[in-house]
């Protein structure tokens, strides 16, 4: 994979956090092909098309009550061909609903993929897998839950 190409899906990465954060999602969904797919909450939330992935998102973080914070990083970028890519970035998210005095922080690996159209590379898919979420009182950080993808597995 050319090096440009690496920092241009990194940068398309980067963006997706930004405008999801921002709630941005007319720049947001830019960003996505139309076909685009995706796997939500371990796959519990997939959507086909780029106008079904924007009507979940927006849906569920439009509103001012919930503020988010997307890290990705780490990014394991493999060419497929000249046009395609496929990727692993590890997450780190909090959302607080400070009216509900209540946060989730937790972390996951999202898988990508990612085509060149147009000159211009673009999501084809997104989703993520959780390894651990933290459910807290936003006020005292009290734990009111935890998972973890290893939970119920022996060592």
């Amino acid at each position: 994979m050319h090096p440009d190409d690496f920092a241009a899906i990194c940068a398309l990465k980067y963006a997706y956090f930004r405008h999801l954060d921002l709630k941005e999602f007319d720049l947001l969904a830019e960003l996505f092909t139309a076909e685009a797919t995706s796997s939500y909450q371990d796959g519990r939330k997939s959507y086909d098309g780029r106008d079904a992935i924007m009507e979940f998102l927006s849906s569920s973080m439009a509103t001012h009550d919930l503020i988010s914070m997307h890290h990705g990083h780490h990014p394991e970028l493999r060419a497929i061909d000249e046009e395609t890519v496929e990727g692993t970035w590890y997450l780190t998210d909090r959302v607080i609903l400070p009216k509900m005095d209540y946060e989730i922080v937790g972390t996951a690996f999202y898988t990508d993929r990612y085509v060149r159209s147009d000159g211009k590379w673009k999501i084809a898919h997104t989703g993520y897998v959780r390894v651990y979420e933290e459910h807290r009182t936003h006020s005292t950080g009290a734990l009111l839950r935890f998972t973890s993808r290893f939970d119920g597995e022996k060592a």
